[in-house]
């Protein structure tokens, strides 16, 4: 076998994914005794170039869970570049906030196939979920981070077979998912806040800027000297969490009843899972 590198490609507004990824690819190399790159597909400008492959490398994607699936604004991304060299291995990495992946796995292995890729493991982590600071709080903890050492080893081991008839990776869920999760509120019913968006407080803001630099969508302008927040919002909180000040909320009461929710019925640690 030639030197194989190790790719890796990210979304992760609030860095929980790339956390993970970054674990996984350096448990990697140490059994492969390679190097890794890292490639973010977060911000807009990342997104607008299709990844460069070489036939050596080693793949591992890395998403978020966003309402059980892939966010649906970078899934035709995804599905491109994915697309670019088939035949490579790949490793598909989701995180999820302590509630569930649905179909999320399911899918992005299936994008690799769909693109010619050959998927030889998977991985579902638990971190904390971008809504909350109860919910995963401290995930991915020690014990999980010995467990993902031990899957990147089985995972590595795969690899260095590097066989065409090994069996298949299968992982449970929707390969081709139509629906995503639908949000509840406590008392159970639909959550509507799909079109909901952070705002500001003008007193506390010191127009540092930071927001409009990390909003995956692009989607901050300044106006009247304040963040204004007009364009499509996939409520990552990125803009929330890295905000110094503390200025930026979301007040929607259907999503704040949504996190109430959560909070309350998953609040029982979720384990994580792996595939090879």
């Amino acid at each position: 076998m030639t030197q194989l590198k190790i790719k890796v490609y990210y979304f992760s507004p609030t860095g929980g994914t790339l956390a993970v990824a970054r674990h996984l690819a350096e448990a990697l190399c140490r059994e492969l005794r390679t190097t890794a790159e890292y490639h973010s597909y977060t911000l807009p400008r990342e997104r607008e170039t299709l990844p460069a492959f070489a036939p050596d490398d080693i793949i591992i994607w890395a998403t978020p869970v966003y309402a059980g699936r892939i966010p649906n604004k970078t899934l035709d991304f995804v599905r491109a570049a994915l697309s670019r060299q088939p035949g490579l291995m790949a490793i598909a990495l989701v995180a999820f906030g302590n509630r569930a992946y649905d179909n999320a796995l399911a899918e992005l292995v299936g994008l690799m196939r769909d693109g010619g890729l050959r998927p030889v493991a998977a991985a579902a982590m638990v971190t904390r979920h971008a809504f909350s600071d109860t919910l995963g709080a401290n995930r991915p903890n020690e014990a999980d981070l010995d467990t993902l050492d031990r899957f990147a080893k089985q995972a590595a081991g795969r690899i260095l077979t590097d066989s065409n008839d090994m069996e298949p990776l299968n992982v449970p869920g929707e390969a081709h998912p139509e629906k995503y999760y639908t949000p509840l509120k406590t008392n159970n019913a639909p959550a509507g806040f799909l079109k909901a968006k952070p705002s500001c407080d003008s007193d506390r803001c010191t127009r540092c800027g930071t927001c409009l630099d990390i909003c995956p969508m692009g989607s901050i302008a300044i106006k009247e000297g304040v963040p204004q927040f007009d364009g499509i919002c996939i409520k990552c909180q990125a803009c929330r969490r890295s905000c110094p000040a503390g200025a930026i909320a979301f007040t929607d009461p259907e999503y704040l009843s949504h996190v109430a929710m959560i909070e309350r019925t998953f609040a029982s640690p979720k384990q994580s899972e792996f595939f090879v």
